[in-house]
């Protein structure tokens, strides 16, 4: 009884000495795509002055308002200004666009083949659906 009480802790003993089998070999580096309205993928397809926008609250509580200033874009740079924030950043070939403020608020969007911007407004508070229309190709 006592050799097999040897012959186990011994055999633990070394199982726990033994070498680890090496992790298995990483996988090959996926191609690196550029970030989707970045400076190094955007058009200047979409350039223009869109108005006529309007957003609606998706969030109980939050009021539905009327952007008074319009949505510019301008060599691929998307700007607006909503609610006392500043949205900005890039759209990019398919006309896809994510933009945020300093203070940490996005808007996801895209702009069909008509020139129709719509999106999604996200905040800490506050879900706005948002849309505009080109009104001038600059």
């Amino acid at each position: 009884m006592k050799q097999f009480l040897l012959l186990g802790i011994s055999i633990l003993v070394v199982s726990a000495c033994a070498p680890h089998a090496p992790p298995p070999p990483a996988a090959p580096a996926a191609m690196v795509q550029p970030v989707p309205g970045s400076t190094a993928y955007t058009t200047t397809a979409f350039d223009g002055d869109y108005g006529n926008a309007v957003a609606k609250s998706m969030t109980p509580g939050c009021p539905d308002i009327i952007a008074a200033t319009g949505l510019t874009i301008k060599n691929g740079f998307v700007q607006f200004r909503g609610a006392n924030l500043t949205f900005y950043g890039y759209i990019n070939p398919q006309g896809g666009l994510s933009l945020t403020t300093q203070q940490g608020q996005t808007f996801q969007g895209r702009i069909d083949p008509n020139f129709v911007l719509t999106g999604r407004a996200t905040g800490p508070n506050c879900v706005y659906d948002a849309s505009w229309s080109r009104i001038r190709a600059v």
